[in-house]
């Protein structure tokens, strides 16, 4: 059984657009869908396909997005006949739920992932703190520039440190590296970092409008090592499963009781002293779901380009995970 990938018709021109695993809209020549309106921004909104269809991201721009008629403030699932209006273009979604990208003899629709495997890897969850009294305290014009900043600020700051942006999913991201080398620990803490820089940076751009909520622009982050299975689900397309990344989640929700905005496992920092130099312990911590504690450290300094220049060889040793004396919260 065989399926054609999604794509988004423009009724009134006449058009076709198949969609890929990333579709960039905007009014430059190198977007992949190009609209030619000094209202479109430069990079206007992304269409991301994930492990359960494809996805439409607004990425800050300044006239917004609209889907069947309402302002697109977050990540939103493409819904077979949803209508598309990026200033006066229009644009109907064509595809399936669920639909991988290309053909193959084995279609999402049977909930099928291709090709299993098992391996360790460094995962990322970045989350947006406190987004519902932000969804209440602004309006879907207001909150939408302020959401697509930082969507696109996030895929940079992935993309600039070499990881895998596995999916959005509303205000939360999740990505990884598949390798566990000490460049690639590395290059996650420094990118779970630069996602504080990225909330500051947002919060400055639209200071005015925050600064009328009382509310503060802020991401809690979680970094974690362990084994997942990753599956294909099309060409160049994985996603992550496994209790691994159950606990990258689980550490990124605990940044709202411990007062700190990155925290990570014990297992990321086993066998890695500079990483270590680079954190606080936190000590033993109970986490949703798990009967057994964790051990959490903070990171409260980026670490430098000397701790992480020499990774010793593809995979670092796993040792077993550093242990620490339990300190207060915050």
């Amino acid at each position: 059984m065989t399926s054609l990938p999604g794509k988004l018709c423009d009724d009134a021109l006449g058009q076709e657009f198949p969609l890929d695993i990333l579709n960039v809209i905007g009014r430059t020549r190198d977007s992949g869908i190009m609209v030619q309106d000094p209202r479109v921004s430069r990079r206007h909104a992304i269409i991301r396909q994930q492990h359960d269809g494809y996805w439409f991201l607004d990425l800050g721009s300044t006239n917004g997005s609209y889907i069947n008629g309402k302002r697109v403030t977050t990540s939103q699932l493409l819904l077979p006949g949803d209508m598309i209006r990026i200033a006066e273009r229009h644009f109907r979604f064509d595809g399936n739920r669920n639909m991988p990208h290309g053909t193959g003899e084995t279609t999402m629709s049977d909930r099928t992932i291709i090709d299993i495997r098992t391996g360790d890897v460094v995962m990322l969850v970045s989350d947006i703190q406190g987004f519902t009294r932000l969804s209440e305290k602004l309006s879907p014009d207001q909150l939408a520039p302020v959401i697509g900043s930082w969507y696109h600020l996030t895929e940079q700051i992935l993309a600039n440190y070499g990881a895998t942006l596995d999916k959005f999913i509303g205000d939360c991201v999740l990505g990884y590296w598949q390798e566990t080398s000490l460049a690639a620990r590395g290059a996650a803490l420094k990118a779970a970092h630069e996602m504080g820089q990225a909330c500051a940076a947002v919060q400055e751009q639209h200071r005015t409008l925050l600064r009328s909520t009382g509310l503060a622009f802020h991401s809690g982050t979680g970094v974690h090592m362990g084994t997942a299975a990753y599956g294909a689900i099309g060409p160049g397309e994985f996603t992550l499963i496994g209790d691994a990344v159950n606990l990258t989640f689980r550490l990124e929700a605990l940044t709202r009781e411990v007062g700190y905005n990155v925290l990570l496992s014990s297992e990321l920092l086993a066998g890695w002293q500079e990483g270590r130099d680079c954190c606080r312990c936190l000590g033993p911590r109970h986490v949703k779901g798990r009967d057994q504690t964790v051990e959490v450290y903070a990171l409260e300094q980026a670490p430098s380009a000397a701790g992480t220049a020499r990774p010793r060889g593809n995979s670092a040793p796993h040792p077993h995970p550093p242990s620490c004396v339990s300190t207060p919260n915050g």
